[in-house]
């Protein structure tokens, strides 16, 4: 397939007009196409896994094992998850009907919304780009996908592949910055999806609602951990380090600070320390992500104040930032005002459950709440007490890697859904549909009513 057509770089309402007319055409909506597509994007990812790692590698220095497991392998294991399940969720749901309707068959289909736009971000280029995408295209939508300029690589061979899978205005990559970002938000997109940041997420609210339109929002927050006094440090620390390190902590769902009682703050923050050095040791970083540029690097950075803890050396030269953990971080400071997204983890001592669980409700609601304890009725008070857009108990982000879950905030965390069926139901919107047939009809109702009234009331209680 012609590579021009799928990197367009002209106005944006040719791009929009050339996947309104693809879709128009009905090749989108056909379901075979829709898996033989899945089934093409498959292998092409699979052939392409070594330049895909070699990509990100590029933009963000990130680890082979780390790269291939969260974006290749992910994708792949949605991919084949659709293509198993995409029969069974598209055929109508018989539903029943009143009785006074008899005899006839109602039925819920689910309907393509047709040209959709997709905004993908940078800290997880290829995942964060092709898993919304799989779940429209399963759909029966044509996508006109954004990748985020600062993973210059990884947009480039995501606009090879998929346009080495799709026919022309089926998938159209549109790359470029804010510029180009903005001229797609004045098409008349009919179902808009972003994910990022709160400030640029408005936007896209925004231009759904001049269309009046759907629009799916992934945000972020500072996704709280939450450890009560009966916690087995031993089980926790390493968990909790692997989810906040993963990817250099660019990850939404990534444990943002962990509150601790102020009895078991030392010990955490020590055990911490001790696994840090070990699995990342005292120089340099070994398989560490780098930071994405230089602007985050300083920020990131500037959080850094008070008491601070760093396990290694930072390298500049190629934005790798060493470890860090604010031992006595309080409610007020730097590193509390907003989402970190980065190698720094800040620990809040509470002396009080129930105080600590106040406070985090007063935050917005992030995209992930962590709690770990041994007892599932204290769980279960944490996951009551504080609103949150998923939650995982005495572990961290393996909700988000389960298929089978819904993937999304609430609030300042974003709204709508996808992964899996939830994505299939996203990019899909429900129609009703009732047949009624060629029989006498016992329930028409026609002026003069008479009596009507007084035997429907008796008949219809």
């Amino acid at each position: 397939m012609d590579e021009t057509s799928t990197i367009l770089a002209t106005d944006p309402s040719t791009v929009h007009s050339h996947a309104k007319a693809f879709w128009e055409s009905g090749r989108a909506g056909s379901l075979d196409e829709r898996l033989a597509a899945l089934t093409r994007l498959e292998t092409a990812l699979s052939s392409e896994t070594d330049a895909i790692l070699a990509a990100l590698a590029a933009d963000l220095g990130k680890p082979g094992l780390e790269a291939w497991l969260s974006e290749i392998h992910f994708v792949l294991t949605e991919i084949r998850f659709f293509r198993k399940k995409l029969r069974q969720w598209s055929r109508p749901l018989r539903v029943g009907n009143p009785f006074f309707i008899f005899p006839a068959r109602s039925e819920i289909r689910r309907e393509a919304h047709g040209v959709v736009l997709i905004a993908a971000p940078w800290n997880y280029p290829l995942q964060l780009s092709l898993s919304p995408l799989i779940a429209a295209v399963a759909g029966g939508n044509t996508v006109v996908l954004k990748p985020s300029e600062l993973a210059p690589a990884t947009a480039a061979i995501l606009a090879k592949i998929l346009s080495d899978v799709f026919e022309p205005g089926h998938v159209t990559v549109v790359c470029g910055g804010p510029d180009a970002g903005s001229a797609l938000l004045e098409q008349p997109f009919d179902l808009f999806f972003y994910t990022g940041g709160e400030r640029v997420g408005r936007l896209y609210a925004e231009a759904a609602a001049r269309h009046f339109v759907p629009v799916i929002l992934e945000l972020g927050g500072k996704c709280p951990c939450l450890l009560t006094d009966d916690v087995d440090l031993d089980l926790a620390v390493p968990r909790i380090v692997s989810a906040k390190w993963f990817n250099a902590g660019q990850t939404c769902v990534a444990p943002d600070f962990v509150l601790v009682p102020e009895s078991k703050r030392e010990a955490f923050v020590a055990k911490t320390r001790s696994l840090l050095e070990q699995v990342y040791g005292t120089g340099t970083p070994r398989d560490l992500a780098a930071i994405v540029n230089e602007s985050h690097y300083e920020r990131i950075l500037s959080v850094c104040q008070g008491d601070v803890v760093t396990v290694g050396e930072d390298d500049a030269s190629s934005r790798i930032i060493a470890p860090r953990i604010l031992p006595n971080a309080g409610w007020d400071d730097p590193s509390m005002r907003e989402e970190i997204f980065g190698p720094v983890l800040p620990v809040v001592g509470y002396t009080d459950l129930d105080e600590a669980l106040a406070r985090l409700a007063a935050q917005p609601a992030p995209l992930a709440l962590y709690a770990f304890s041994r007892d599932s009725a204290t769980l279960e008070h944490i996951a009551g007490a504080v609103r949150s857009g998923s939650v995982c108990f005495n572990d961290a982000v393996k909700q988000a890697m389960n298929l089978a879950l819904p993937f999304g905030g609430v609030g300042a965390s974003g709204m709508g859904r996808y992964r899996g069926r939830a994505g299939f139901e996203s990019f899909t919107w429900t129609r009703a549909v009732t047949r009624r047939y060629w029989v006498k009809d016992f329930f028409l109702t026609l002026p003069p009513y008479g009596q009507t009234l007084a035997r429907m009331r008796r008949w219809m209680k």
